[in-house]
């Protein structure tokens, strides 16, 4: 997982590694929509034996978050 975030950082992905900046501090600030984001992700990871295309379907609030990352919704963006 490391290596990867390394890669995004380094590779000139500017939106991925924006989007991940910005997720993990958003996260970090709102430990309720962390614990609920994990709980998903544990969930359909559990459910569908695996980081499968399906699992990563099923993750509707994975995508709420990263959509209201992506447009400044997150609650702390608001604040300031």
């Amino acid at each position: 997982m490391a290596a990867q975030a390394f890669v995004f950082f380094t590779a000139g992905s500017e939106t991925t590694s924006s989007t991940t900046s910005f997720a993990i501090v958003e996260l970090a600030n709102n430990p309720d929509i962390q614990k609920r984001l994990r709980e998903e992700v544990d969930e359909s990871i559990r459910k569908n034996g695996g980081l499968t295309y399906d699992a990563i379907n099923e993750m509707h609030y994975m995508d709420q978050v990263l959509s209201g990352i992506d447009c400044g919704c997150f609650p702390s963006s608001r604040e300031t």
